[in-house]
């Protein structure tokens, strides 16, 4: 019963930052897509709930400088992130070629704050009070019904 109540509360929590990661995203972000929302995760094993972030999302704190020489490509490639965000802002197709040679040749800024601040530590802190409560007084009530 203890690992449930811990993996539910903790799940919440995880849950609580997903959505506050995702409305920073969304509220701040030029280059962001749903797709990227979609693409943000929370895995629970055994005793473990972990927050998942495509690697691509830290681009958007920290920016991007040109691509180089022999790049390794993206995980979906740069230039399908781009078609779906044209597609969903209603842009033709083939701009997505030129804003992706835009970005290969001149890179872009990025936004600071728009992962570390929901990811902050005193964000974290905050969705983890109320869980943390909540498995306290369950074992307290454990405790004093032994």
């Amino acid at each position: 019963m203890i690992n449930y109540i811990i993996n539910a509360a903790l799940y919440d929590a995880v849950d609580a930052l997903k959505t506050d990661l995702i409305n920073s995203i969304q509220a701040n972000s030029k280059p962001t897509t749903n797709q990227a929302a979609k693409q943000i995760t929370i895995t629970k094993a055994n005793r473990k709930v972990q927050l998942n972030l495509p690697a691509y999302l830290i681009f958007l704190e920290k920016g991007r400088g040109p691509t180089g020489k022999n790049a390794i490509v993206g995980n979906p490639p740069m230039i399908r992130r781009i078609q779906q965000w044209c597609k969903e802002k209603g842009i033709p197709d083939k701009a997505a070629w030129a804003i992706k040679k835009k970005i290969d040749k001149t890179g872009y800024v990025g936004k600071p704050g728009i992962l570390s601040e929901p990811l902050s530590d005193s964000n974290i802190d905050s969705k983890l009070e109320q869980p943390l409560n909540t498995i306290a007084d369950f074992i307290t009530a454990q405790l004093l019904m032994h």
